[in-house]
C-alpha cells in the first residue's frame, strides 16, 4: 500500500511519525498539540532526538536500542512501538506483526506502508551503521485504570485515608481496575478463551468415548471399536493438551507485560507525583505496595488458566447432560444455581476482608522497617520492648483480619465439597432410575456421572482459586493506590533566555497542610544575578515555594517569566537547581549527581564536585565517582552529604540556584570555599540562600525575613 501524500519538511515528517506511533500506542492526539519548533535535522541522531522531544510532549518515552528483526517482533508483541531513523532522514515506524512479516510505515518523501519479512528488516537495519532505532512506549501505561483521570478522585490530604485504609476513598473498585488491566491485553485474553473453548470441547471426548465403549461392550466384546475409540480419544486429548500449553505461554506473556507495564508506569509517575498527594505519607513505605505486582501476576495467571477452563468445562459438560434427558436439564439448572450461590452469596465480604488483611500486612512491614532503620532508638535507647510489643499487637491485628478472610474461604470450600457429594449422589439415583425406566442408556449414565464428578470436583477444588481471586483483588487495590497518585503536567517549558533568571512573586499567602503552617510574603522582584538571603521562621518553607514544591494558596511565583512549578519540574535542573535536606539514593556518586541527565557530562560532575570541595574526598574512595552509595548516603559523612546535594543542584548550571540551609551544616573552612564558588559574579545563576549565619546574610545583595514579626 502506498500514499501519494508528500512530506517536504522535517517538522511534518516528525509530526506524521509521532502521530502514527501515538495511534499504535493507543494515545489520541491532534497534530496541533505538538510543539515542532526547531525540528530541523542533519542526520539520524539529530532526527531521533527531535522525535523523542516531541513524543515526550504527549506522554511517549523513547529509548535508543540496537535491535534485530526478531527482537522487533517480540518488542511489538510486548505492546511497544519501534521507530527507525535512516541516513536519508526518513523515518520508519514498525507497527505490528503479521505472521513472519512486520508492517512498516515509511515517512520519507512520501508516506508508504508495506509488509517486510524478517530478512528484509534485518537488511534495512544493517545497511547504515549510523542509523538510529528507538523503542517507544507510553509513559503512564496504566493511566486508563488510574483514578487520577476521574473527576471524583480526591487528592492531597483527602486521599490519605485511601492509601492507609480501605474505607472513605473514591478510588475505583478492585474488580473494575482488574477488568481494565485485562482490557489492555484483550486480544490475548480472547486467544486464551478460544483455546480454552476448543480444549474444553475436545475434553468432552472422554465421557463420549466412555459412553460409546460401555454401549459397545454391553453388546459383546469387539476389539476394533475399542482401538478406534482409543485412537480418537488420544488425538482429542493430545490436541487439547497442546492448546493448554499454548494457553500457558500466552498467560506468561501477559504476566511479563503486567510487570513491565506497572513498573514502567510507576517509574514515570513517582518522579512527577504531586507532592500534595503524599502529605502525611511515608513514600518509601508506600512503595512497598509494589510487591503486590507478583500477587497480581500469579493470581491473574491462575484465574486465566484455571478459572476460564473451569467455567467453560462446566458449561460444556452440563450442556452435554441437557441433551441426554429433560430431567438432567433440570438437574443442570439446580446445579448452576447452587454453584453461583456458593460463589457470590457465600463469597460476600471476601474482597473487603482480603483488602483489610493486606492493610494489616503492610502495617507490620512498615513497623519492622522503622525498627531496623532506627538502631539508636531501639538498640541503644532501650526500645526493644516497644519493638516487640508493637510487632505483637500488629501481628494480632493481622491474624484477626486473616481469620475473617479465611472464614469466607472455608465456608465456600465446605459448601462446594458438600455440593459435590450431593450432586454425585443425586445424579446416580436419578440416572439409575432413568436407566431402569429405559429413558437413558447405561453408557449415558456413566458419562453423566463422569461429567458431574469432573465438573463439581473441579469446582470443589476451586476454593484455593477463589482465595487467589480475593488476593488478586487486594493486590490490585494496593497497586491501584499507587497508580492513583496524580501527576503534574508534562508540557515542556520551552526555551528561555540564557544567564541568571529574574525572580518575581505577587503577594503570597502560603499554607503547608502537613505542618499546619500559614504565612504571607509581600510582592517582590529580584533582579537576575542577585544573591538573595532568606532567614526567619518560615524561610525553609518559602524556599520550597520558590522551588515549586509548595503551591501558594494565592499569588504566583515566576522564574524567568515561567510559573515556578513549571520551571522547576520540567527543566531537568537547567532552570532551577534546589539543594535542600540531602536525599541520596542507592547508586554511584556520579549517578547521585547527574541523575541520568544527558546534559550533565562526566567533566560536569567533576567540576561540580570540585566547586563544593568534595572532589578530593571522592578520589580517596575505592572506586572514586563510581563508588556505590547506600540509601541515605553511607559511607558519606553528614558534611559530605550536604556537599553532594549542592553539587547535584549546580551540575546542570541552573538559572536559579536555591540552597536551603546546607551551608550552615558545613564547617567554617568548607563553608567559605563553597560560598565563594556559589556567589561568584560570573556564575550562571541567581542565588537564593536560606541561612541563619549572619555573616553569610551580610554578604548577600538582598535579604528577606520570612515569618518574623
Amino acid at each position: 500500500m502506498s500514499n501519494s501524500v508528500e512530506i517536504n519538511s522535517c517538522e511534518t515528517r516528525i509530526a506524521q511519525a509521532v502521530r502514527q506511533t501515538a495511534m499504535e500506542l493507543g494515545i489520541a492526539i491532534e497534530t496541533n498539540q505538538l510543539d515542532l519548533e526547531g525540528c530541523d535535522a542533519d542526520g539520524p541522531q539529530s532526527l531521533a532526538g527531535h522525535f523523542s522531544d516531541v513524543a515526550q510532549q504527549i506522554g511517549i518515552a523513547c529509548i535508543e536500542e540496537k535491535i534485530s528483526a526478531r527482537e522487533i517482533n517480540s518488542t511489538l508483541d510486548e505492546g511497544f512501538s519501534v521507530i527507525y531513523f535512516a541516513s536519508d532522514v526518513s523515518i520508519q515506524v514498525f507497527s505490528r506483526t503479521s505472521g513472519r512479516k512486520i508492517e512498516v510505515t515509511d515517512f520519507g518523501t512520501q508516506v508508504r506502508a508495506e509488509l517486510l519479512s524478517f530478512d528484509a528488516v534485518d537488511k534495512l537495519l544493517e545497511q547504515n551503521p549510523k542509523s538510529v532505532t528507538l523503542i517507544a512506549k507510553r509513559e503512564l501505561a496504566c493511566d486508563s485504570i488510574s483514578a487520577a483521570r476521574e473527576p471524583s478522585h480526591t487528592s492531597g490530604h483527602e486521599s490519605q485515608e485511601g492509601h492507609g485504609g480501605h474505607g472513605g476513598h473514591s478510588h475505583p473498585k478492585p474488580l473494575k481496575r482488574f477488568l481494565g488491566l485485562l482490557r489492555l491485553d484483550q486480544r490475548d485474553i480472547w486467544t486464551i478463551a478460544l483455546f480454552a473453548l476448543v480444549a474444553g470441547t475436545l475434553t468432552l471426548a472422554t465421557p463420549l468415548a466412555i459412553e460409546s465403549l460401555v454401549n459397545v461392550v454391553s453388546w459383546g466384546t469387539y476389539l476394533q471399536p475399542l482401538l478406534v475409540l482409543s485412537l480418537m480419544l488420544f488425538c482429542c486429548l493430545a490436541i487439547a493438551g497442546v492448546l493448554n500449553v499454548l494457553q500457558t505461554l500466552v498467560v506468561e506473556m501477559i504476566q511479563r507485560r503486567q510487570f513491565v507495564r506497572i513498573v514502567g508506569d510507576l517509574s514515570f509517575r513517582f518522579p512527577r507525583a504531586q507532592l500534595a498527594a503524599l502529605e502525611g505519607l511515608y513514600p518509601r513505605e508506600l512503595a512497598n505496595r509494589l510487591f503486590d505486582i507478583v500477587t497480581i501476576q500469579k493470581s491473574s495467571a491462575a484465574i486465566l488458566l484455571d478459572g476460564i477452563s473451569i467455567v467453560l468445562a462446566t458449561v460444556l459438560g452440563l450442556l452435554l447432560l441437557a441433551f441426554y434427558h429433560p430431567f438432567l436439564l433440570g438437574f443442570d439448572i439446580v446445579l448452576m444455581i447452587s454453584m453461583l450461590s456458593i460463589t457470590w452469596i457465600l463469597g460476600r465480604g471476601g474482597i473487603r476482608t482480603a483488602i483489610d488483611e493486606s492493610i494489616q500486612k503492610y502495617k507490620v512491614v512498615h513497623w519492622l522497617q522503622d525498627v531496623i532503620a532506627s538502631p539508636t532508638a531501639f538498640k541503644i535507647n532501650g526500645g526493644q520492648e516497644l519493638a516487640v510489643e508493637r510487632a505483637n499487637r500488629l501481628t494480632s491485628e493481622y491474624l484477626n483480619a486473616r481469620r475473617l478472610q479465611f472464614r469466607v474461604v472455608i465456608r465456600q470450600v465446605a459448601f462446594a465439597i458438600g455440593l459435590q457429594v450431593l450432586a454425585s449422589t443425586t445424579l446416580l439415583g436419578l440416572g439409575g432410575w432413568l436407566v431402569i425406566q429405559q429413558q437413558l442408556t447405561l453408557g449415558q449414565l456413566v458419562a453423566s456421572e463422569l461429567v458431574v464428578t469432573v465438573v463439581v470436583g473441579a469446582f470443589a477444588k476451586a476454593g484455593k482459586t477463589l482465595e487467589k481471586y480475593y488476593d488478586l483483588m487486594a493486590g490490585v487495590d494496593k497497586v491501584g493506590h499507587l497508580l492513583d497518585l496524580p501527576v503534574d503536567s508534562h508540557k515542556s517549558p520551552g526555551k528561555i533566555a540564557d544567564g541568571p533568571a529574574e525572580l518575581r512573586w505577587d503577594d503570597l499567602h502560603i499554607t503547608d497542610h502537613f505542618s499546619s503552617i500559614h504565612f504571607s510574603v509581600a510582592a517582590t522582584k529580584i533582579a537576575s544575578g542577585t544573591r538573595l538571603g532568606l532567614h526567619g521562621e518560615y524561610a525553609e518553607q518559602f524556599s520550597h515555594v520558590l522551588a515549586g514544591l509548595i503551591t501558594p494558596e494565592t499569588g504566583v511565583v515566576e522564574i524567568a517569566n515561567l510559573e515556578a512549578k513549571r520551571a522547576a519540574f520540567f527543566g531537568d535542573g537547567n532552570i532551577v537547581g534546589f539543594a535542600g535536606q540531602p536525599q541520596i539514593f542507592h547508586a554511584t556518586v556520579r549517578e547521585n549527581i547527574d541523575c541520568g541527565r544527558t546534559s550533565v557530562s562526566q567533566s560536569g560532575v567533576r567540576q561540580a564536585l570540585m566547586q563544593v570541595q568534595l572532589w578530593e574526598s571522592v578520589l580517596r574512595f575505592p572506586q572514586q565517582d563510581q563508588t556505590m552509595l547506600q540509601s541515605g548516603g553511607a559511607p558519606l559523612t553528614r558534611v559530605q552529604k550536604a556537599q553532594l546535594s549542592i553539587a547535584r543542584a549546580i551540575a546542570a548550571k541552573p538559572r536559579l540556584l536555591i540552597v536551603d540551609g546546607l551551608l550552615d551544616q558545613l564547617d567554617i573552612e568548607h563553608r567559605e570555599a563553597v560560598w565563594r564558588e556559589l556567589s561568584k559574579r560570573e556564575a550562571p545563576w541567581t542565588l537564593v540562600l536560606v541561612t541563619n549565619d549572619a555573616t553569610l546574610l551580610d554578604r548577600c545583595d538582598e535579604r528577606i525575613a520570612v515569618g518574623q514579626h
